[in-house]
C-alpha cells in the first residue's frame, strides 16, 4: 500500500541530508535479539507492524523522476514504491510520514533530451527534498477483512539542473513546491497474505517554467492504478512485498508533449532480526510501454525509456511500544538505462508514526 507519494518534477529530491544523522548505530544493540522474541510478544509486534505499514505507505508514494518521457523524468523513481509490509493497511486512525530523498544523475553530452519544450544535452541533476504525507484510515466495516485509506502527499524540493548550451554550460536551481499527490486505497487480508489496490493521482501543482532546467513540477496530471501484494510470516520474520503500477500521463499544455505510459514493478525482501530491526534488499524495473507524443517526441522516435535499480534496505523501530516511530533507509542505484540520465543514485529516508 502507499502513504506518501507526491512528487514532481524535472529533477527533484527532498530536504537536507542532515536528516540522515538519524541512521546511526543505536539500533545495533537490538540486532542481537532473535526472531523468537518477535514471536513471544505478538501483541506488541502487531502494534509495531501497524505503524510499519505507514512507513511503507509513505515510501511507496514518494515523488520521483522516471526517466524516458519528457525531461527524461516522470512521477516515479525506481525502488521507491515498495518497502516493508507494502500491502498491509494500518489500523483505523490518522498517520504521518516524512520522506527525505537525495538523488543525483548525469548524462553524456551526446545524449539529447527534450526538457520543458527545448532540447538539452549533457544534462545532469541533483535533487534534495522532503515529502510530507498524511494518511487517514476510517473506522468503517465495508466487508470482512477489508480496509480503506486516503492519503495526501505534499513535496518541497530543491532542484539543480545543468546542461550544455552550445559551448556554454548553464546551471539553474530553486526550492519550490512539487506536484501534490492523492491516493485512495482499498486493502484485503487473508492469513499471511495481504493485497491492496490504489489509484495515485498527481496534480500539476509544482513550480514550472518553459525551458527551465530546475522545474520541481511536471506540468501535467498522472494517474497510476497500482496493485500491491505482501506475504508476511511473523513466525519467521519474513516479509516479501511486490508493488506494480502503470503511469498514464496527460498532455503538457505548455509544450504540447505527452509522456508515454510507464510500467513499473518494485520488489522487496525483508528479514526481521528482532522486534525493532530488519534488513533486506530491493529491486525495481521501469519500462515505457508507449511512445511519447508531440513535435519534439517525434524527432526522437518516441523516446521510450527503461531503467533498473537494486540495493539494500534497513528498517528500525524507535519510540515507545505505545507510540512507535518507524525509520527506513534505502539505497537504489540505477543501471541498464535507456533514454534516461545515466548513473542515477537515490538515497531515501522515511520516518513515520501516528498522530
Amino acid at each position: 500500500m502507499d502513504v506518501c507519494h507526491p512528487a514532481a518534477g524535472a529533477y527533484r529530491v527532498l530536504v537536507t541530508v542532515t536528516y540522515f544523522r538519524i541512521a546511526v548505530p543505536p539500533f545495533m544493540n537490538d540486532v542481537v535479539q532473535t526472531v523468537s522474541m518477535l514471536v513471544r510478544d505478538r501483541r506488541t509486534v502487531m502494534k509495531r507492524i501497524g505503524f510499519a505499514v505507514v512507513l511503507s505507505l509513505a515510501m511507496a508514494g514518494i515523488p520521483g523522476a522516471a526517466r524516458a518521457t519528457e525531461g527524461a523524468l516522470g512521477h516515479y523513481f525506481p525502488g521507491t514504491y515498495v518497502m516493508p509490509l507494502a500491502a498491509l493497511m494500518p489500523p483505523p486512525g490518522l498517520y504521518w510520514n516524512s520522506m527525505e530523498v537525495y538523488y543525483s544523475a548525469t548524462s553524456s553530452r551526446n545524449l539529447q533530451i527534450p526538457v520543458a519544450g527545448q532540447i538539452r544535452a549533457g544534462l545532469s541533476a541533483v535533487i534534495v527534498g522532503t515529502t510530507f504525507t498524511g494518511l487517514w484510515v476510517p473506522d468503517v466495516d465495508i466487508a470482512p477483512n477489508t480496509s480503506l485509506s486516503f492519503s495526501v502527499s505534499i513535496p518541497v524540493d530543491y532542484v539543480r539542473g545543468r546542461a550544455q548550451f552550445g559551448t556554454r554550460e548553464v546551471t539553474e536551481d530553486q526550492v519550490a513546491l512539487g506536484d501534490i499527490m492523492f491516493a485512495p486505497t482499498i486493502g484485503w487480508r487473508s492469513g499471511n497474505n495481504f493485497l491492496s489496490a490504489s489509484l495515485r493521482v498527481w496534480a500539476p501543482t509544482g513550480a514550472y517554467r518553459n525551458g527551465a532546467l530546475d522545474n520541481p513540477g511536471m506540468n501535467y496530471w498522472t494517474f497510476t492504478p497500482t496493485l500491491s501484494y505482501t506475504y508476511f510470516d511473523m513466525k519467521r520474520g519474513l516479509d516479501l512485498s511486490v508493488v506494480a503500477g502503470i503511469d498514464f500521463n496527460t498532455r503538457n499544455p505548455d509544450t504540447d508533449y505527452t509522456s508515454g505510459a510507464l510500467a513499473h514493478v518494485d520488489v522487496s525482501l525483508m528479514q526481521y532480526l528482532s522486534k525493532k530491526f530488519a534488513i533486506g534488499v530491493l529491486g525495481a524495473m521501469l519500462y515505457q510501454i508507449e511512445d511519447d507524443k508531440g513535435p519534439l517526441a517525434d524527432r526522437f522516435g518516441g523516446f521510450r525509456g527503461r531503467s533498473f535499480a537494486a540495493g539494500p534496505i534497513l528498517k528500525y523501530t524507535a519510540g515507545t511500544e505505545k507510540n512507535p516511530v518507524n525509520i527506513a533507509l534505502s539505497w537504489a542505484p540505477e543501471f541498464g538505462q535507456k533514454n534516461r540520465i545515466k548513473g542515477g543514485n537515490g538515497v531515501y529516508l522515511s520516518i513515520s508514526g501516528k498522530f
